[in-house]
């Protein structure tokens, strides 16, 4: 437990990138939609008690799609940069992947307190007090607070463990292993896509937003087992 808890503390050890890049991508996000909203309010001349107006801007999905760039940079180089150097301290294989783990686990928490909070806050002002919705929106359930949070905090998990998956890959086999996997990735996606097409109409009809959970929560676990697998044969560089 001591040995997690050391790896954790470690890829804790920059709170610049883990801590402040988050929040600075929210506030730019924020800077940005308020540019976007009053430049439509003056252009359209459409008022926030507009229901139909506040509609259109509840499709604002900056603010959810602006962070996963950055998780899963942070993800590949949670595992790419420290694993050498924990294993030279003389921590074992599990104990990384579970303390990376456990990193990820409260970035994603952090991250989805800190949506929360900003969502609160919007509410209480009224949207920023000029009708911005930045977390107000449609992806984020419309001011369903629990459900930003668990779209935050599912969204951050899985981009940090996608990251630290094709980090692992890095460390096990080199630069070619992660373009081979993910055009191996791309291929079976279009192929799934591809052969699911007659099944859009059903799926478009009995679709239900737990599907998207249940499937981003198999793709945590899938790609946390690939970083596992990848790490124990990796050799240290």
């Amino acid at each position: 437990m001591q040995r997690i808890a050391r790896v954790t503390r470690l890829q804790l050890n920059v709170p610049s990138s883990s801590v402040l890049t988050p929040a600075l991508i929210f506030g730019l996000v924020f800077v940005v939609s308020v540019i976007i909203s009053l430049t439509i309010q003056r252009a359209t001349g459409g008022s926030p008690s507009d229901p139909e107006f506040v509609s259109g801007l509840r499709n604002n999905s900056g603010a959810a799609w602006s962070l996963p760039g950055f998780l899963i940079y942070l993800g590949v180089a949670s595992v790419s940069t420290t694993f050498p150097f924990v294993l030279a301290l003389g921590s074992t294989r599990r104990s990384f992947t579970l303390g990376t783990l456990a990193f990820h686990l409260l970035m994603a928490v952090y991250v989805a307190l800190l949506g929360g909070a900003l969502l609160l806050l919007e509410i209480a002002t009224n949207h920023w007090f000029i009708g911005v919705y930045v977390f107000d929106t449609l992806l984020f359930g419309s001011g369903s607070l629990w459900q930003l949070l668990v779209t935050l905090f599912l969204g951050t998990l899985a981009s940090l463990s996608i990251g630290g998956a094709f980090g692992a890959i890095w460390v096990r086999f080199g630069n070619k292993g992660p373009t081979i996997v993910a055009i191996a990735l791309a291929l079976i996606v279009a192929l799934v896509l591809l052969l699911s097409v007659p099944a859009w109409p059903w799926l478009g009809e009995h679709f239900s937003v737990w599907w998207l959970a249940a499937f981003t929560g198999v793709i945590i676990v899938i790609t946390c087992l690939s970083q596992y697998l990848a790490l124990r044969r990796a050799s240290v560089r």
